[in-house]
């Protein structure tokens, strides 16, 4: 299986290590794009006929770059390198033959270590209180820590803070079939692209490190605009798409994909993919096994369920570990909550303390096993309508949290 290693790059300080890296791979099928942009000019220190030093054609934001880059490759599988960054010696071996050992997987992944500008060791780590952890390791004879990279749940998928990280190799055909690098973006290309793969098929992470991530004053983060643009963003990207993501993901792990509506509140469009499932708010009983739900999306629900907690028990006992509610509520901010007299119960997003932080859920629900991480919680107007009439909406997605790897951020229960 071939590999085709594909690096853009405007400044071309470090290319010649990245040189050095690809040289050193223990598998020998491989061909290496380089694109140049801007400026740059580079040759390669020893001549190779796998390697490819083009003029990129492409000008302005990212995804067009690499989108070019990935165009002219030949590879079964596409590797990206980014022109600052180092591949370990196994790096090729272990994803062709992650490809091999799964067919259904279109995207995999390494653990990473983070290098100074230098290449020496970087010391600096991301906060464990967010799901990260951190072990040495020995790559190429330079000690290193090495950052487990998190498990490709929906959650942490559609956040680029969690989602796979460097190395990240995906098969050709599945890239594109899903339509390839946007050529409109500035930032989040890789984002974009993953949460489009992973609608599609399965995420493999390989639990070695097979990437060092170079960290220096010109990584695009540095930047307060684009490091602002990025966090914003990353946010919006994953309300637009962690739905799609957990119904495909419940859908390829054999599990159950709801949208509940009580018999009041019927002739609503029910989630593309999700069965369609009526409840009785008084007694919030859902007909499915423990553990045998991927995903419910509840949306106009929860104003008319009474027991809060009978119903969130119940969500907990079908989902299985890692499995979303998605839950979308017209807030007490404005005035959905107040203003329909058939609302028999009130939300903000300060209410879904209740759920996920232990202390306030003993209290309020005492004895309830449930045990709720946040995903992700908004304050918004869906529609200029509602912005019209201040009718504020709460969006919070919880992650059930039971026995199996820990989700991204933080945990709070």
């Amino acid at each position: 299986m071939r590999a085709t290693v594909f690096t853009a790059s405007h400044v071309p300080t470090y290319l010649d290590e990245c040189h050095r890296t690809v040289l050193a791979q223990t598998h020998t099928d491989w061909e290496w794009v380089v694109l140049l942009n801007g400026t740059a000019e580079w040759s390669p220190p020893e001549p190779d006929p796998r390697i490819r030093v083009l003029r990129g054609t492409a000008t302005g934001h990212v995804g067009a770059i690499k989108r070019e880059a990935c165009a002219l490759a030949t590879g079964e599988v596409l590797v990206e390198l980014d022109h600052d960054d180092l591949l370990a010696p196994t790096c090729l071996a272990e994803v062709v033959a992650a490809f091999e050992a799964d067919p259904a997987a279109v995207l995999v992944y390494s653990d990473f270590a983070e290098i100074n500008a230098d290449g020496s060791a970087r010391q600096e780590r991301f906060n464990p209180a967010m799901g990260w952890e951190y072990e040495p390791v020995d790559v190429d004879g330079k000690p290193l820590d090495r950052c487990l990279a998190l498990e490709p749940s929906p959650h942490n998928v559609s956040y680029i803070w969690y989602a796979p990280n460097h190395v990240r190799a995906f098969r050709r055909d599945a890239y594109e079939r899903v339509g390839g690098y946007d050529a409109s973006l500035e930032v989040l290309d890789d984002q974009d692209l993953m949460m489009r793969l992973y609608e599609i098929g399965e995420f493999r992470r390989i639990p070695k490190c097979l990437y060092l991530q170079r960290m220096h004053q010109g990584n695009t983060q540095r930047d307060q605009r684009i490091n602002r643009l990025i966090q914003d963003d990353t946010v919006a990207r994953y309300h637009r798409g962690v739905r799609r993501l957990a119904i495909a993901w419940a859908k390829r792990s054999g599990l159950a994909a709801l949208d509940l509506h009580t018999r009041s509140w019927t002739g609503r469009a029910v989630e593309p993919g999700a069965d369609e499932l009526e409840i009785d708010p008084a007694r919030p009983v859902l007909p499915h096994a423990d553990d045998s739900v991927g995903v419910i999306v509840a949306t106009d629900l929860l104003q008319r369920i009474s027991d809060r907690g009978a119903f969130f028990a119940e969500c907990y006992r079908v989902l299985a570990h890692g499995g979303l509610v998605l839950t979308t509520t017209p807030s007490t901010d404005g005035r959905g909550a107040f203003q329909d007299p058939t609302h028999v119960s009130f939300w903000n997003a300060n209410s879904f303390w209740y759920l996920t932080q232990a202390e306030r859920r003993d209290h309020a629900f005492p004895g309830n096993p449930m045990r709720f991480q946040v995903s992700g919680i908004r304050t918004y107007y869906p529609t200029d309508f509602d912005a019209a009439h201040d009718i504020s909406y709460v969006d919070a997605n919880l992650l059930a949290v039971k026995s199996g790897p820990r989700q991204g951020g933080p945990l709070l229960c």
